[in-house]
């Protein structure tokens, strides 16, 4: 059974009215560790739907995804083709518009996109959320996804939380921090409680798995994180059973395996 997860934001009237008045929204971002570098992390969520006391759920729901939009900052992910998948999952991309067939066999607790044409695109992962209404898989980071190579996305229990006046959807790239924001490891706490104050920001009351992000900061690198770890899983499941396409991506290069 999946681990259901949660976050729980405390605010006081003055507060709430504050963000109400300015047009605030809250908007959420997700980490995922992966073996190669140059993506950017996406919108998971926003909404303004808030209260004295909100909380924002989840579980782990994973798709894959492949899309033809371009990695710019500002500029909204749009998947062409998305296909619900495990973690251990492989998508087998087989045609220049980025559809193909989901498979087992790939490595260990993540998330494998291998491109079997010579066309370039975007892939990446999404995970369900309902924080602004029905459930709906969302993008969580988009990277380039060269022919004939292989993405892999570990998700992880991380997510950073920030309010902003500035309207962005879901799935845009954004590459600072709009105000000073929450990075919350939730891995080994399932369920994080903190609250916010209109004037002094976040308050965790010290929890360590709570790091304050100034406003400005660079989000890739606290998002998008190498792995030793996923590494060693990539090279496992090449060496066991993966298919003959990631077999050749191994052999060809380690260009894509980031080193810790």
């Amino acid at each position: 059974m999946a681990t259901p997860y949660q976050i729980n934001i405390a605010m006081d009237q003055n507060t709430f009215n504050a963000l109400e008045a300015g047009g605030f929204y809250l908007y959420g971002f997700k980490g995922v560790q992966t073996s190669i570098q140059g993506g950017a992390p996406l919108v998971w969520f926003q909404t303004k739907t808030l209260s004295l006391d909100t909380t924002i759920s989840w579980e782990e729901q994973y798709q894959g995804y492949t899309s033809q939009s371009a990695i710019i900052p500002g500029g909204k992910i749009k998947a062409s083709a998305s296909y619900d998948m495990n973690l251990g999952d492989i998508l087998q991309v087989t045609s220049p518009a980025g559809t193909g067939t989901v498979v087992t066999g790939g490595t260990q607790n993540a998330i494998s996109i291998a491109n079997q044409t010579t066309t370039q695109m975007v892939c990446g992962i999404s995970q369900v959320q309902s924080v602004s209404g029905s459930p709906v898989a969302t993008p969580l980071c988009a990277f380039p996804l060269y022919g004939n190579m292989l993405d892999v996305f570990a998700p992880i229990q991380l997510v950073l939380l920030e309010f902003a006046t500035t309207a962005v959807n879901t799935g845009t790239v954004i590459f600072q921090a709009f105000s000073q924001a929450a990075l919350i490891n939730l891995t080994s706490e399932p369920e994080v409680s903190l609250s916010f104050d209109i004037n002094t920001g976040w308050n965790s009351s010290g929890n360590p798995n709570v790091q304050l992000v100034p406003a400005g900061a660079n989000l890739a690198p606290l998002l998008l994180q190498s792995s030793a770890s996923l590494n060693r899983r990539i090279l496992a499941a090449q060496s066991a059973h993966a298919p003959a396409q990631e077999a050749r991506h191994a052999s060809r290069s380690n260009g894509g395996l980031i080193q810790a």
